[in-house]
Parts: C-alpha cells; sequence; structure tokens
C-alpha cells in the first residue's frame, strides 16, 4: 500500500515539478529572448490588464465548487448546470469590460486585436478552472494533476519544435498568442469530454430562483478573487501605464516574475489540495491544525530555500537565463525571487480562511492591499522603474501574509503555535547565513546552492518544520476515500 502511495505521490509531483519548469525555463524564457523583452513586455502588461478584469469571468465560482461539491458531492449535478450558464453570462460581459476600458485607454487598433486573442485565453482558462475545481471537489487530485499541466505540454510540443528545430524560423509575438490561445482550447475540450463520461454529468435545468442564491453565494468568493487579481497584477500594467520605456521594463519585470509564477503553480498545487480537505475538517481544530503543520512546514521550506537562493544568486541566475541583463534586471529578479516566501505563506492561509466559508476580513485586506500596491507603485516606479514594482511587489505581498495568518487565526477561533512561526523565522535567517557562507566555500554558484540546500534541509527536519508524515499526506493527497 505504501509503495503504491509513494508512487502515486511522486507521479503527481513530477508532472508539476517537470512540466511547469520545462515550460517556463524551456520555452517561455525562450520566447523572450527570441522576441525581445520589449515585446515580450508588451504581451505581460495585456496578459496582466485582461487579467484585472477576470474577476468578471471567474466570479469566485471555482474557489466556491472546491468548497461546496468537497461537502455535498451528490449536487454536483446541479451545480454543473447552474454555474455553466452563469459563466457563459459572465463571458460576455467580460468582453465587453475589457474592450471598452482598452477603448477608453486609447489602446492601439493591434494592441486591441492583441487584447481579444489574450481575453480569449482568459476565458479558457476559467473555464479548465471551473471544471477542474469540480474534480477536486470529487477528490480526484492525481487526475486534476495531469490536467493541470495538459495546456502547458501541448504548447511545449507547438513551440518546441519552432525553437529547437535547426532551420525553422523563431516564433514571432502572433505566432506565440495563437498557439497560447490554441492550447487552452484544447485543453478545455479534453477535460469537458471527461467530465462528461467520468461523471456522466446531466443537464439539470436550473430555476431563476437557484441562479439567483447562486449569484448572491458566489459573491463573497468573486470579492476575493477581484481583489488578489487587482493587487497582484498592478505592476505590469503601471509599468507600460507610467513610463516611456514602459514595454521594456514589463519585459525586465516579467523576467523576475516568471521565477515568481513559477513558484505560484506549484503553491497553487498544495492550496487546491488544502481546501477541500480543510473545508471537509471543519469543526476538527486539532485535524486542521495538524494538516496546516505538515502542509506549511513542507512548502514552505522548499520557499524559503528557493527565495533566499534567489537573491543570493540573482545575478548568476540571470545572466544564465536572459541575453539581456544588468543591475537592474539582477536586484527586480533577486527581489521577486524573495517575494516567493510571503506569497507562498499567503496562498496557503488564503485556502484555509476560505475553507472556513467566512471572508469578510479577507476581503478587507486585499482592498488594502490594492491601496498600498496603487500607492508604491506611483511612488517607485518613477524612481527605479522595474526594480520599484518588485520592491511594491514584495512589500504589499509582506502585508498580505501577514494578516491572511492573523485572519485565519481569529476566524478559525485556533490558538496561536507561536513556537511553529519562531522556527520558521530562525530558518529564514539561517538560509541568508549559510547561503552566503557557501558562496565562500565554492567558486561555483552551483555548488554552493547544492551545499546549502543539502544543510538546510537537514536543519528543517531538525527544527521540526518538515515531518515525515505518511498517514497525513495520504489524506492530502488522495483525499478523503472517494475514488480518484
Amino acid at each position: 500500500m505504501k509503495r503504491a502511495f509513494v508512487i502515486n505521490i511522486l507521479l503527481l509531483l513530477a508532472l508539476n515539478l517537470f512540466v511547469k519548469p520545462l515550460y517556463i525555463f524551456g520555452i517561455d524564457v525562450q520566447i523572450q529572448n527570441t522576441i525581445g523583452p520589449e515585446q515580450y513586455g508588451l504581451f505581460f502588461s495585456i496578459f496582466n490588464y485582461t487579467l484585472l478584469f477576470q474577476f468578471i469571468l471567474e466570479y469566485g465560482i471555482t474557489n466556491f465548487v472546491k468548497r461546496e461539491i468537497s461537502i455535498e458531492p451528490g449536487r454536483i449535478h446541479t451545480y454543473f448546470s447552474g454555474l455553466l450558464i452563469l459563466k457563459a453570462g459572465f463571458a460576455m460581459m467580460y468582453f465587453g469590460v475589457v474592450l471598452g476600458f482598452a477603448w477608453l485607454f486609447q489602446y492601439s487598433d493591434n494592441e486591441i486585436r492583441l487584447i481579444i486573442q489574450v481575453a480569449g485565453i482568459q476565458f479558457f482558462i476559467t473555464l479548465v478552472a471551473f471544471l477542474r475545481g469540480l474534480i477536486i471537489g470529487q477528490g480526484w487530485y492525481k487526475t486534476d494533476s495531469i490536467f493541470s499541466v495538459l495546456d502547458k505540454v501541448i504548447m511545449i510540443l507547438l513551440l518546441g519544435w519552432r525553437l529547437y528545430w535547426p532551420g525553422m524560423q523563431p516564433p514571432d509575438l502572433a505566432y506565440f498568442v495563437e498557439t497560447y490561445l490554441l492550447s487552452v482550447v484544447i485543453t478545455a475540450i479534453i477535460v469537458f469530454i471527461f467530465m462528461l463520461l467520468r461523471l456522466h454529468l446531466k443537464w439539470v435545468k436550473p430555476d431563476l430562483s437557484f441562479l439567483k442564491t447562486l449569484i448572491i453565494r458566489l459573491t463573497p468568493y468573486t470579492l476575493i478573487t477581484f481583489l488578489m487579481g487587482v493587487y497582484g497584477r498592478l505592476d505590469s500594467v503601471l509599468l507600460h501605464a507610467l513610463l516611456p520605456d514602459g514595454d521594456y521594463q514589463a519585459g525586465i519585470y516579467a523576467a523576475g516574475f516568471r521565477m515568481l509564477d513559477t513558484y505560484l503553480m506549484l503553491a497553487i498545487l498544495f492550496s487546491n489540495l488544502l481546501l477541500p480537505m480543510l473545508s471537509a475538517q471543519q469543526g476538527n481544530k486539532d485535524a486542521i491544525r495538524d494538516l496546516l503543520k505538515f502542509v506549511i512546514g513542507i512548502v514552505m521550506t522548499a520557499t524559503i530555500i528557493a527565495g533566499v537562493g534567489g537573491w543570493v544568486f540573482r545575478q548568476e541566475i540571470t545572466d544564465v537565463l536572459y541575453h539581456q541583463s544588468d543591475a537592474n534586471w539582477y536586484d527586480t529578479v533577486g527581489l521577486l525571487f524573495l517575494s516567493m516566501i510571503p506569497v507562498g505563506l499567503s496562498t496557503l492561509y488564503g485556502a484555509a480562511i476560505i475553507s472556513t466559508g467566512r471572508l469578510h476580513r479577507q476581503n478587507i485586506l486585499f482592498l488594502s492591499g490594492i491601496v498600498l500596491s496603487l500607492t508604491f507603485n506611483f511612488f517607485f516606479i518613477p524612481w527605479w522603474q522595474s526594480l520599484g514594482s518588485a520592491i511594491s511587489a514584495f512589500s504589499v505581498n509582506l502585508v498580505i501574509a501577514v494578516g491572511q495568518v492573523i485572519i485565519f487565526v481569529k476566524e478559525s477561533d485556533m490558538r496561536e503555535d507561536r513556537g511553529f512561526y519562531r522556527k520558521m523565522i530562525l530558518f529564514f535567517i539561517l538560509s541568508f547565513v549559510l547561503f552566503y557562507i557557501a558562496t565562500l566555500l565554492a567558486k561555483s554558484f552551483l555548488i554552493a546552492g547544492l551545499i546549502a540546500v543539502i544543510v538546510l534541509l537537514w536543519i528543517s527536519k531538525l527544527l521540526g518544520l518538515m515531518r515525515i508524515d505518511m498517514e497525513m499526506a495520504k489524506k492530502l493527497f488522495l483525499g478523503k476515500g472517494r475514488n480518484g
């Protein structure tokens, strides 16, 4: 049994730890190097512009189904029908708002064509997220992990041959965006067919009162989606708007944000697993506390090592990955590496708060994050360009992370484990010390990094942050016993 479990876990992690970084560093980085930071910066700023309005598309649906289906799996047919109708209506609203503001902000004709394509990408991304939410709600975590990387696998295949096959013309921005759109469309079709076949989904005609009830219940979740999307994606949009060379600066920021985004993909994997598990354990404080400490200990150990290591070796990493780089690139990339730490903590505790269903304080916190992000970016960007946005991102994410921890403790009425947090802070400090000591012991940053990582993993286990608990891991990854 344990052998089979270990194999399943390795499969789950291998898919996400191999495919997504392969896409990020093997495809996405090379796309930026091929088309240049200015063109990629234009795509990045427009991608984030469309993300600002993604809350209309999403409207809290994904988090809602993760929580509700895990509690009431028998209502999946009713929820599926009602939410699909709402999603179609939200999609029409989304395209209208995105194009309306694009006209208001005086985007050029070429930029508007790009906005339409990227908005289409956002639609299919959220459709896949909705369907995956139903899968997660059923406890099919292994199946979800396969679908979580499917669009990236397709993009690797469609873009890889243009980038690496001898004699092929390198892709331009138009080809990249069109391939991105095609990949998410294919993924949505495959996941939809799977859902129909595996769950034998039936169309249950929802009445108007049910749809109204759904909208009311979804509203707290969509506020979270909206507020998180705005404070997390303002940086590149403001770089594009505030600076004469905004697209170039957005390209530099994208180089660092790519590291953060790679990590965020993995953090979301754990939060997706965590949310339905915590939802199902409401009322059992001991189980929730043990599960959280287990997941946070493992995830934050890896996160602190990656974040601090990325900061210490920011120049070496940037020079390896990008054709153009200077001091501004180095510090921007390094600071966004460090941002992994508050983002990771915030992602996990955010899932824990959503599991309680009490979201009022979380919404206030994210609203404060928007105000802080706007204030910091307007102040820092004119002075330090992309680095200013990175400073803003780190500062805001740190505030949000601390706030999420405090809110969860209050909303769950659980006593704060201060000893656990003290150990985590100590581990963070030791990570800096050991990485810098390692640079003195080895000339190669790869060897120095390896030495530091080995020692830090041992220290984490010694401090009790990273615990090997097979039963807890089994509950987390394999769910509550439903078929997966």
